[in-house]
């Protein structure tokens, strides 16, 4: 993780969401397919030696919310970002020893729309899918509804 964007972005996580650090999230690239993060499975595990899936879904929360920072700081770099709605399925247990979630890119048009609320408004909202894949396809399927809001 050499870009500095991404070194930026992990630095915001552990200083101001204490958990990630707890977590062992990490901050592990970002490309055509979207921002990606990783956690240990060791410290994140359940009784059957699977992921919990508290973590599982932190992890996904946590990934649309650097999402957001990464697409929001440019026009807001102090709006506060919130989660206010999810959803997720959990599709299969995972056993791998580094879990990865990754957010996919909102089509452009719904950022475009998500940018123009944020500078007319200084609100505005982004709907983000998050997918932790497992050994047959995803095993875990995340959609939030994260709102940013500019201080007045």
């Amino acid at each position: 993780m050499a870009d500095p964007l991404l070194i930026e972005l992990q630095q915001l996580l552990d200083r101001e969401i204490p958990i990630c650090q707890a977590m062992g999230i990490q901050v592990h690239s970002i490309d055509e397919n979207g921002l990606t993060m990783q956690m240990p499975l060791d410290i994140n595990r359940n009784h059957q030696r699977t992921a919990f899936a508290g973590s599982l879904n932190a992890l996904c929360t946590i990934t649309g919310w650097g999402t957001m920072v990464l697409l929001a700081r440019p026009k807001c770099p102090t709006g506060g970002i919130v989660i206010r709605r999810s959803s997720i399925r959990y599709l299969e247990p995972i056993e791998s020893s580094s879990i990865r979630a990754t957010c996919a890119p909102a089509p452009i048009d719904a950022v475009d729309y998500f940018l123009e609320m944020l500078c007319e408004k200084g609100q505005a909202k982004l709907e983000l899918r998050t997918v932790i894949p497992g050994q047959k396809g995803p095993a875990v399927i995340f959609n939030g509804s994260y709102v940013v809001i500019s201080p007045k």
